[in-house]
């Protein structure tokens, strides 16, 4: 009975401990996402819509287009997508992966989706394109429509 007590007692700490340490979602600024654009093993995953990626504004006072060197992940299409899928995008789950949107909500859903699919090194950019328009020597690619 003492053994089972020992053994019930370990378990629980074990999980309590992993449970501590279990991967969770870092939110960034600008100067983290210029700090590491471009870098090897990190990677920029826009969530917003292959048009917004692509140009489009999404509304009054954001552009459109996206940060130089980012990939789009579109958030609507994400729950859809193969591990297969994202690996070949870049998305393999030993790189640091940071989200943005317009600003931080959206892509903070999709970097926790992230986490619970295993990547153990995801950051949000929070305040996104908003954030990122609002320092004019910051480029946003293509030129915004």
């Amino acid at each position: 009975m003492r053994n089972l007590k020992c053994l019930a007692l370990s378990i629980m700490v074990v999980l309590c401990t992993s449970v501590a340490f279990a991967a969770s979602v870092e939110i960034v600024d600008q100067a983290y996402v210029k700090e590491h654009l471009g870098k090897a093993g990190f990677v920029l995953v826009d969530v917003r819509s292959p048009e917004n990626f692509n140009g489009e504004s999404p509304k009054e006072g954001v552009k459109g287009g996206h940060i130089p060197g980012a990939i789009n992940v579109f958030d609507d299409e994400f729950d859809s997508m193969t591990q297969e899928q994202l690996d070949s995008m870049g998305l393999t789950k030993d790189v640091t992966v940071i989200t943005y949107c317009n600003s931080g909500k959206r892509s903070n859903t999709i970097a926790k989706k992230m986490v619970k699919m295993g990547y153990e090194s995801v950051k949000n950019y929070e305040g996104g394109i908003i954030d990122w328009q609002k320092d004019p020597s910051n480029l946003i690619e293509p030129v915004t429509k």
